[in-house]
């Protein structure tokens, strides 16, 4: 029997990242504006990219503006999210008249130092294209060329016919020339705000981006780390996530339950040193430490609860015995990390219940608490999808 056909939402665009879509409602509200915003360069043209590929694959007209890519050029880097439907991506060519190039493109900027004419080849293939998902790439580029009050009228008249269109209109900026106050203006011409970060530390080069809605009580995430994977696109990336909990609470089953591979250094059963596991699942990519629970191996512990981005702390739910040398182990890391307590073994009897749980480790009420079998995988995804959501500061 044939399964039934998925409703597709025409009123939202998801962002093709899981975890901040379920949070958004099923993706951007469309229409909507999206300033895609840096003060310095990042990896925002990424996400632009990935957001437009999320799109085409859903069967929607997407429309892309580039004024420093030749369109042949733009497409060959689109393929590195995989395959599409390519008749879908529709180019506002604003690169081949400064290359002095002929354009087979149906819409072309033919004189870039004419900002009327540059929006009303925008305007034109808006009303006639109809798209679902518009990125311009970039609004620095006319702000470093024209009088910026003609600029921000403009701005606003694309605005206005991109939400007679029905589109998602993406704003890709990096501040070079506005002042504070003109910045301030433009985003509350906005929706939603998407900033970007790349930061350097330890020779690693950590991405992240925060997701604000302008509305009064809306949306806003923490800074979510994310990393790039050919074919597949952006991922949500937490290089650390601690499994700890006290002995024999079953850690190094919850590494196994969750990874798609994973070692573990062992002697007669017990782990005395570490587990290691990698992630890739519920459209997250993390990285899982499991450390050893007795105490004569706290250093190990203490090393690596340095900059975790969550902690799964594991219990036995049959061993009341040991919830003291649980809070023990989440004091060392401190109070500003998120974790998550997962009730390991819930099957057997004995089992405590959660009020016991929260009482013998005296946990505020917000602490979520997530019953598990792990050696049936039972809870532990929940678990680790919760953690997630803390980070990201959607929850």
């Amino acid at each position: 029997m044939p399964e039934p056909a998925t409703s597709v939402r025409t009123d939202r665009v998801p962002t093709g990242i899981p975890i901040i879509d379920q949070r958004l409602g099923g993706g951007f509200r469309r229409p909507s504006t999206l300033l895609f915003f840096s003060e310095i360069p990042s990896e925002k043209r990424l996400f632009a990219e990935h957001f437009v590929v999320a799109g085409l694959k859903a069967g929607e007209t997407c429309l892309y503006v580039d004024f420093y890519r030749a369109p042949q050029l733009a497409r060959r880097e689109f393929g590195a999210f995989g395959s599409f439907p390519a008749d879908h991506l529709v180019f506002v060519d604003a690169t081949s008249t400064q290359l002095l190039l002929p354009s087979d493109e149906r819409y072309r900027i033919a004189n870039i130092d004419d900002l009327e004419h540059i929006v009303g080849v925008i305007k034109d293939a808006l009303r006639k294209s109809r798209p679902a998902r518009v990125v311009i790439d970039s609004m620095e580029f006319l702000a470093d060329r024209f009088d910026r009050k003609l600029v921000m009228r403009y701005w606003r008249e694309l605005i206005e016919t991109a939400h007679e269109a029905g589109s998602a209109l993406c704003f890709m900026f990096i501040n070079w020339t506005y002042g504070e106050q003109e910045v301030q203006e433009i985003q509350q011409m906005s929706d939603f705000v998407v900033e970007f970060q790349s930061t350097m530390k330890g020779g690693v080069l950590k991405n992240t981006l925060r997701i604000s809605e302008t509305r009064e009580g809306g949306l806003r995430t923490s800074w979510v780390p994310y990393t790039f994977r050919e074919l597949v696109g952006l991922t949500v990336y937490f290089p650390r996530i601690l499994v700890t909990g006290p002995f024999s609470a079953g850690k190094s089953t919850v590494v196994r339950a969750l990874s798609k591979s994973s070692v573990s250094v062992d002697r007669l059963g017990t782990t005395v040193s570490f587990d290691y596991g990698n992630v890739d699942l519920l459209g997250l990519e993390a990285e899982l430490l499991g450390t050893p629970g007795q105490e004569r191996f706290e250093f190990i512990f203490r090393i690596f609860a340095r900059e975790v981005s969550g902690i799964l702390l594991v219990i036995d739910s049959t061993r009341e015995d040991e919830l003291a040398r649980a809070r023990q182990m989440l004091a060392l890391v401190g109070p500003s990390v998120p974790f998550v307590v997962l009730a390991n073994k819930s099957d057997l009897s004995g089992a405590m219940t959660e009020p016991r749980i929260r009482a013998g480790m005296e946990l505020a009420e917000s602490v979520p608490i997530v019953f598990t079998v792990a050696s049936e995988g039972k809870g532990v995804r929940e678990a680790l999808q919760i953690l997630a959501e803390m980070i990201v500061g959607v929850r």
